[in-house]
């Protein structure tokens, strides 16, 4: 738990100011918030069930609708992350995001912050991706140099004590490759 003062430090930080407009939702983030997580993005606007504060973290994506008797959190990991979409218009900005479980559509009136939150998204995601692949290619060549020596059959353990490096499990998840579409408005080209 985090306190209030410190949210709206981290918020007036990343230049986000919400004084009338979601301030339980504020005091809510407070709540959700690890105590060394950082917020890097935070937003406004609606989706499926009403107004909500969209805040993107170093470890997350939140949703939180704080409402009288109701109370949403939707808690999106980086790695499970597989596309996002971002459209801009007019009055407004969109994001999906999918998951392979879930999608997530969420509408705001500034489409600024918006931006930058899906650019903070697409850049977490990456460096995740990144960093799981190229522990795979590690593990992959820890395992190809054991079975090159004779009568070499090592275990994942075995290698691993060998080479001093941590064996990271792959998520299925990340297998799939992440998609970012930007949409123009027909007629536009």
């Amino acid at each position: 738990m985090v306190s209030l003062r410190e949210v709206e430090e981290q918020l007036k930080r990343v230049g986000c100011n919400f004084k009338v407009w979601g301030r339980t939702e504020v005091r809510e983030l407070g709540n959700v918030l690890m105590p060394e997580e950082e917020i890097a993005q935070a937003t406004n606007g609606y989706y499926e069930g009403g107004f909500a504060m969209l805040c993107v973290t170093n470890y997350r994506v939140l949703l939180i609708d704080r409402k009288p008797m109701l109370l949403t959190i939707e808690d999106i990991r980086y790695d499970m992350v597989s596309e996002v979409d971002y459209n801009n218009r007019l009055l407004g900005a969109t994001v999906r995001i999918f998951t392979p479980t879930h999608n997530l559509l969420f509408n705001s009136w500034s489409a600024n912050h918006l931006r930058k939150c899906v650019n903070y998204i697409q850049q977490r995601v990456m460096e995740l991706r990144q960093h799981n692949m190229t522990a795979q290619q590690l593990q992959g060549q820890m395992i190809g140099t054991f079975q090159r020596l004779p009568g070499a059959n090592p275990t994942m353990e075995q290698a691993q004590q060998n080479y001093n490096r941590p064996y990271v499990p792959a998520n299925p998840y990340t297998k799939t490759p992440m998609l970012s579409r930007r949409r123009r408005f027909p007629g536009l080209y």
